[in-house]
């Protein structure tokens, strides 16, 4: 780094002090506290996320993806006015969203 950008980096004591910015001039996404948050609320080592099981996943995929289709099928067939089709897409949405909540509580145990 030529030394002229490395004097512009440089940050007065006061901007040093600000939060969120560690002493080398670079700006962390952790606020003051988030350490020892952090480290409580993991299970086991610091900075590791609990291993979701693959059927969970591929679930969310699927009807993330179904719902999004049946709710873009809905709004094109209301606005086409096929008005039963359109209902029944959006039915079809509801339906998802309900296996949605249903998958993220089953996630969460």
């Amino acid at each position: 780094m030529d030394p002229g950008r490395e004097a512009r980096l440089k940050l007065s004591p006061e901007a040093a002090r600000l939060p969120g910015c560690n002493r080398k001039g670079r700006y962390s996404t952790e606020q003051p506290g988030d350490q020892e948050e952090s480290a409580e609320a993991a299970p086991g080592a610091a900075g590791e996320l609990p291993q979701m099981p693959l059927g969970i996943v591929i679930a969310r995929i699927v009807i993330v993806s179904g719902m999004s289709f049946a709710a873009a099928l809905g709004i094109f067939f209301l606005v086409g006015g096929i008005w039963l089709i359109g209902l029944g897409a959006i039915a079809v949405t509801v339906v998802f969203l309900v296996l949605m909540f249903a998958i993220e509580r089953l996630a969460e145990h």
